[in-house]
């Protein structure tokens, strides 16, 4: 017997669902990947002089690519047994980059949230996954993303030699003044 790769699983269920509604439904869930990557690098609000944002990005989609490692380790291990995709390294990537989007600037509240609904949507109506799946890799995805977004925090405000309670605390967002105008 031939051993297929992890990704051949999806990729031969699509092929005898051609046409229906859950191909396109996966069609769509395998762009938003891109999409939330393209949205990070390309995060409004940044200079290319500013440093703090080419290290914001690196580091989100470091953590974004941890965060879909793990996944990948627990679908191996198999942390649920006669589960094999739990937990869902989609939805653990968008999840991170997504708390690196919101940490950065509070009003990508209002964008993250409907997408990342509609790629869970996406990935349950595609049979990719089950609720279940969502959930596990939305806490892999808050548990690195916000572990890696507070370390990142902690080492700007080392380098700059600031204090989180200074009037000169280093933020990895914006500044103030770039939000309010």
């Amino acid at each position: 017997m031939i051993a297929l790769p992890l990704f051949a699983g999806p990729a031969l269920v699509l092929a005898h669902q051609m046409g229906s509604a859950e191909f396109y439904w996966a069609i769509a869930a395998e762009l938003f990947l891109p999409l939330w990557t393209v949205l990070l690098l390309a995060a409004p609000r940044w200079r290319r002089s500013d440093m703090r944002g080419w290290r914001f990005r690196l580091v989100g989609f470091s953590a974004a690519v941890l965060a879909s490692l793990l996944t990948l380790a627990g679908k191996t291990l198999e942390v649920w047994p006669d589960h094999p995709l739990f937990p869902s390294g989609h939805t653990a990537y968008a999840v991170t980059i997504a708390v690196f989007l919101v940490g950065w600037d509070r009003r990508w509240l209002r964008w993250v949230i409907p997408l990342l609904g509609l790629l869970g949507l996406a990935l349950v109506l595609s049979f990719f996954h089950i609720p279940a799946d969502i959930a596990g890799g939305t806490v892999v995805g808050l548990i690195v993303g916000v572990g890696l977004f507070r370390w990142l925090e902690r080492s700007e405000r080392r380098r700059l030699g600031t204090r989180p309670g200074s009037s000169g605390a280093a933020s990895v967002g914006p500044s103030r003044e770039a939000s309010s105008a």
